[in-house]
C-alpha cells in the first residue's frame, strides 16, 4: 500500500492540485478542507505526512500542528502558508513542522520537504522496531 499524505487547505482547486501532484509521485492522497476535517480523517486513518495551510475557518493549521505533536503520532507536517511571518514560521517549528513554504508552491521544493519528511517517519520506525526487538530479547 502507499504511503498517505494528507492534504489540508480551505482551496478546493489547491488541494485538488497537490493532491494530483503527490499521487504523480506514487503516494495515496486524502484531502481535508480545514483542521477539523483533517483530524477526523487522522483519527481513523494512518497518515506519514501532513501538508497543511495555516489560515483555514473552522481550526487553523498551526492548532493542527498541535494535534499532531500532542498525540504523538508518527507523522510529520509541512506548512504551505500565504501568510509567512517570523512569528508564524517560529510557531510552525515549533509544532514540529518540516518545512513551511510559501504560497505559491513551488513542486519543487515541496517534493524535497516530502521527502526529507518521509526519511524521518521512516528513521522513527527503525528506532521503534529497533527498540522492541531489544525489548524481546
Amino acid at each position: 500500500m502507499p504511503k498517505t499524505i494528507l492534504i489540508v487547505d480551505d482551496v478546493p482547486e489547491l488541494r485538488k492540485f497537490l493532491a494530483l501532484h503527490v499521487q504523480s509521485r506514487g503516494y495515496r492522497a486524502l484531502t481535508a478542507g480545514d483542521g477539523r476535517e483533517a483530524v477526523e480523517i487522522l483519527l481513523r486513518e494512518h497518515v506519514a505526512v501532513v501538508i497543511t495551510d495555516l489560515e483555514m475557518p473552522a481550526m487553523d493549521g498551526l492548532a493542527l500542528l498541535e494535534f499532531i505533536r500532542q498525540r504523538a503520532y508518527i507523522t510529520r507536517s509541512i506548512v504551505i502558508t500565504g501568510h509567512t511571518t517570523l512569528g508564524n514560521l517560529t510557531s510552525c517549528f515549533q509544532e514540529g513542522a518540516v518545512a513551511c513554504l510559501p504560497k505559491p508552491v513551488n513542486t519543487t521544493r515541496l517534493d524535497r520537504a516530502i521527502d526529507q519528511a518521509f526519511e524521518q517517519v521512516d528513521d522513527w520506525v527503525r528506532q521503534i522496531q529497533d527498540i522492541r526487538q531489544q525489548a524481546d530479547s
